[in-house]
């Protein structure tokens, strides 16, 4: 892309997605934004560019280089492909795009079926003569896969181009800053440039092609507030605006283009506040706080919404389950809502959503936690449990969502310090005979 070029650094993003043939909903999905958002981007993009279709846009990208490096693109033919001046020749010239087009999808349809949510398993009844019927149990849906390099936890993970990426937390010999890239498809760890500032009790959020992690507790016990982003495309750290106040153990989610710090310890106590940060403008801004302070909570969006469940307060495991609506705070109405509470209280659990559907994986209760997997439809504002597995239970790991799969990280299981790297399909299809 020439530095004349018309687009933000966001409509780069976006346009970059669209040339490998995402829908709008995938998009949405991939950036943590809703996708009326990415529908304003796209009218603006093709307004600046002169599109009047996604093919044209996506085109444009190929032309321009937006999507150089992306898995499976035909760069070098495309490049090559003339841009007719004639009218005569505008007709073919436009077939043979769409031929270069139709391969570039087709060769990155593997990232789409990453992104593109499975549906629900189903059953037919089996007639006298038929087999029954297959089930999925849920210890089936649990595999072991290769461990991380570092034992660790309280650490935070986010995921980026169908990679994984576990930042910091605590090992047995104290707070550590590693951090290491996890590819699903070969089932492998790469060792990266560690975090500057070694910190725990974290989490992590990508925004922009970006993985943003505030705060966090250091080595000496004490909270942080300092922002470092991590750069995948750079393979590098940057320093970016401290938090207004030092936290850990916060709980953290993005949602469109915005970071959201909900709670956390803030070196004397519990707190309910919620910070936003503006990763285009560069500020953070302070919003109306929780109904409960807390800490170790988890934050997900599903359906336009973030939820900010569980996490303790000096008295103990909550069950809370608040709803937050940013739209609101600029309405000057009341930006929180209560959802349906947690079956048990529970706290320093794995949080994350699949699917419009959120997943809560294992954590502390009062007493041995119930089942190791709960799953929150907000459509139902219920709870489900999903059974019982006989599958190692562990506690401050990271949660973190890849298409239709979970993994959860690391932890403390049995009291240990875990390298452990679990997958569980979030989303599963039966196949009947």
């Amino acid at each position: 892309m020439s530095a004349s070029s018309p687009l933000s650094e966001r409509e780069r993003e976006i346009l970059r997605l669209v040339a490998t043939g995402l829908a709008n909903k995938e998009i949405a999905s991939l950036l943590s934004i809703s996708p009326n958002t990415v529908k304003v981007h796209l009218r603006n993009i093709f307004e600046k560019i002169g599109a009047a279709s996604r093919t044209e846009a996506a085109m444009y990208a190929v032309r321009e280089g937006l999507v150089e490096g992306l898995p499976g693109a035909p760069l070098a033919e495309a490049a090559a492909l003339p841009v007719a001046q004639a009218r005569p020749w505008w007709r073919s010239a436009w077939v043979w795009l769409s031929v270069v087009f139709a391969l570039t999808i087709f060769a990155g349809a593997s990232l789409r079926e990453w992104l593109r949510p499975r549906p629900e398993p189903t059953a037919t009844l089996p007639s006298a003569t038929s087999s029954p019927a297959p089930t999925a149990t849920p210890a089936s849906r649990w595999q072991t896969r290769a461990p991380m390099l570092t034992a660790r936890s309280g650490l935070a993970a986010a995921a980026y181009e169908n990679q994984i990426y576990a930042i910091g937390g605590e090992t047995d010999e104290g707070v550590t800053g590693a951090l290491e890239r996890y590819d699903p498809r070969s089932d492998t760890w790469t060792a990266l440039a560690p975090k500057p500032l070694p910190v725990a009790d974290i989490g992590a959020a990508v925004i922009g092609g970006k993985i943003y992690v505030p705060g966090g507790r250091t080595a000496n016990g004490a909270p942080t507030g300092a922002l470092e982003i991590y750069d995948p495309r750079l393979a590098q750290w940057l320093q970016g605006p401290s938090l207004p106040v030092t936290l850990s153990a916060y709980a953290l989610a993005a949602f469109e283009g915005k970071l959201y710090v909900f709670g956390g310890w803030d070196g004397r106590e519990y707190v309910a506040s919620v910070y936003a940060f503006n990763p285009d403008s560069g500020l953070w801004e302070v919003r109306k706080p929780m109904p409960t302070a807390r800490g170790f909570a988890g934050a997900a969006v599903a359906s336009s919404r973030t939820y900010v469940i569980g996490g303790r307060d000096l008295h103990g495991p909550l069950s809370a389950n608040e709803v937050y609506l940013p739209e609101h705070e600029s309405l000057a109405g009341i930006p929180w809502e209560n959802g349906a509470p947690l079956p048990e209280p529970r706290y320093a659990m794995g949080v994350a959503s699949v699917a419009e559907i959120v997943f809560l994986a294992e954590g502390m209760c009062t007493r041995l936690c119930g089942a190791s997997v709960l799953e929150y439809v907000p459509g139902r504002n219920d709870w489900q449990s999903m059974g019982e597995e006989p599958w190692p239970t562990a506690s401050n790991s990271a949660l973190v969502a890849v298409g239709p799969l979970l993994f959860r990280l690391g932890g403390r299981t049995s009291g240990k310090i875990s390298a452990n790297n679990d997958e569980y399909k979030a989303i599963y299809t039966v196949i009947l005979p």
